[in-house]
């Protein structure tokens, strides 16, 4: 171990979970000796800090990879790489090639990959060397971890003006270690002269020890150099005038709105990065407590709509709309906007509701293939659509927002024109359909048989019977056509789900992983019979939109519907693949 090469804790928590080694019975099947890092606690949402100065080199999406969400982070120290991997992560606040100081915030804990729990994994990697029983540089985190050096105390003391927060590091998303009580003396740790400026300014934060000998860090613009004065009769100004309009804060990333604080209410809404929400009530309670877990906060939302002309309903209701939202996900500082947000059609005429459930008051009536935008994170919109009770928060064109059954919804509109049928088609071949998007082919015809394969929108389905009797079923809801597939096999398509004409080739397919070696199976179900033996890190292509599969991968009672590399087909246990080989 390098005498100069020391890791910083990286959660406030510091209680290890799992040790490096431990549990080999669990890791046997990765061709492991044990556990390969230290698990640290961290509830979902916790900071997670860099362990050392370094360099970001990757950052890891929650792809089906072991680790989840991750960062990779470089360091160089006396001529010796190491290497640091932060695991399971909800949130990434860093970027690949980014700076990074020790104890620098780079992320938000989470349960991401392959997790039981929340929790921070953290990996250690030195370049070159070898522990038995795992991959290449992979060595013990703990001996490298060190306690955190706490500065000498000052001849300064300062005082608290209010009731305030000590905490485990300089930022209102650490950990609370103890309430302050309102002048209460504080010593100050380090650079008095550092200190004495910072007093009174906000957002600058102060290393200060109690009179019983704990330590952490006070907001600075919560104390100052002299005792208080005993209270007065009339309450005593704030030491910095309220701002002049209401506190904003902004979402950290797509976050629900709820009718009251609790995730027990019901959602109402859906706020974005970049959506200023105006705080209601006491702006310097809000400030004291936001990022702190369990805390929440009662806002407005903007305006989503044009103001409505004289005697106009439409909007009304939703016109500054107030809800709760959790403290520990939102900021003073606004986030990017999407680039573009996900437009879905309904499959039907169907209703718009207040929130997210068939007894939600009614709110409006959407017409069938009327687009809608769906105000969410794209990425965490996507699946949800087809999906049986699951719910969409969308905006009409007219700038209505509310919630839409997600199963009555499609992400494509119908594109094909029915065609007028040639007056002899006996004589033409077989009419030939593609799906609009990737389709389940089911066994019957109907929604509860099994499914037998997947058909992306460029290949063609060769339909089955009477042509005239399946032009006119074309594009209908509830009906089903009996096709072909280009591997020869028969089965079943909902017929509002084909046209005529071809889609696009689909974008680069996915790529997974057996994690051991496994079985291929005739139907997504493990009392189907079974077609194949996958060897342990084969390489299998997906054969369905990746988009829709890869939040798959990992996932118990999921199948993916895969292609080996000579060019069989079958279902494999979604639970038992990975994006990366192991």
């Amino acid at each position: 171990m390098s005498s100069k090469f020391r890791l910083r804790w990286p959660v406030d928590d510091r209680t290890i979970t799992q040790h490096f080694g431990e549990n080999p019975h669990v890791y046997a099947q990765y061709n492991q000796a044990g556990h390969e890092g230290l698990d640290f606690r961290a509830p979902v949402g916790a900071s997670i800090y860099a362990c050392a100065d370094g360099v970001v080199f990757d950052v890891r999406p929650n792809d089906g990879n072991a680790y989840g969400l991750h960062v990779r982070i470089r360091h160089r120290v006396n001529g010796c790489e190491y290497r640091t991997i932060y695991a399971h992560l909800s949130k990434v606040l860093v970027s690949k090639g980014q700076h990074v100081r020790a104890s620098g915030l780079i992320a938000l804990s989470g349960n991401t990959g392959h997790s039981f729990g929340p929790h921070l994994h953290l990996t250690l990697k030195l370049i070159g060397a070898k522990t038995p029983g795992y991959p290449d540089g992979v060595v013990d985190p703990l001996p490298y971890l060190q306690e955190v050096e706490i500065p000498a105390p000052s001849d300064l003391t300062i005082y608290t003006t209010d009731q305030v927060r000590l905490r485990a590091r300089p930022t209102t998303a650490s950990a609370q270690l103890a309430w302050l009580d309102r002048g209460e003396a504080l010593t100050v740790l380090g650079d008095a002269g550092g200190a004495r400026a910072r007093v009174g300014q906000r957002g600058q934060w102060i290393q200060v020890q109690r009179a019983d000998g704990m330590d952490g860090f006070v907001a600075a613009w919560y104390v100052q150099l002299q005792p208080p004065s005993p209270a007065p009769p009339e309450p005593t100004p704030e030491p910095e005038p309220a701002p002049a309009g209401p506190l904003v804060v902004y979402a950290t990333e797509a976050l629900n709105v709820r009718k009251g604080p609790s995730t027990g209410t019901s959602r109402i809404a859906i706020a974005l990065p970049h959506e200023p929400l105006a705080v209601i009530g006491d702006q310097e309670a809000a400030l004291t407590v936001l990022g702190d877990r369990g805390e929440w906060l009662q806002v407005r939302l903007p305006d989503p709509s044009p103001a409505p002309s004289t005697g106009s309903r439409r909007g009304s209701e939703q016109r500054g709309l107030k809800g709760y939202v959790a403290a520990w996900y939102v900021q003073t500082e606004p986030g990017p906007a999407p680039d573009t947000l996900l437009t879905v059609y309904p499959t039907e005429d169907m209703n718009m509701r207040e929130r997210p459930a068939v007894s939600g008051r009614l709110i409006g009536r959407l017409a069938q293939n009327a687009p809608l935008t769906v105000h969410d994170d794209p990425e965490r919109a996507r699946p949800l659509v087809g999906r049986y009770d699951e719910w969409l928060y969308v905006e009409t064109e007219e700038g209505q927002r509310g919630w839409v059954a997600a199963w009555y919804v499609r992400i494509q509109p119908p594109s094909f024109a029915l065609p007028e049928p040639p007056p002899e088609l006996a004589e033409a071949g077989p009419l030939v359909v593609y799906a609009t998007e990737a389709l389940n082919v089911r066994k019957g015809p109907s929604t509860g048989s099994s499914r037998i394969a997947i058909a992306l929108p460029h290949e063609p389905l060769s339909t089955i019977g009477d042509q005239r009797a399946v032009l006119s079923r074309l594009g209908e809801r509830g009906e089903r056509l009996q096709v072909r597939l280009p591997q020869g096999n028969k089965g079943y398509v909902a017929a509002w789900y084909v046209q005529t004409e071809p889609g696009p080739a689909p974008p680069p397919a996915l790529t997974v992983y057996p994690i051991q070696d496994m079985n291929m199976r005739e139907r997504p179900a493990v009392n189907a019979r079974r077609i194949g033996q996958l060897a342990h890190n084969a390489p299998l292509t997906v054969h369905d939109d990746p988009e829709r599969a890869r939040p798959l991968v990992g996932r118990y009672d999921e199948w993916l519907y895969v292609e080996t590399e000579k060019g069989q087909r079958g279902w494999v246990a979604a639970w038992y693949v990975s994006t990366t080989p192991m």
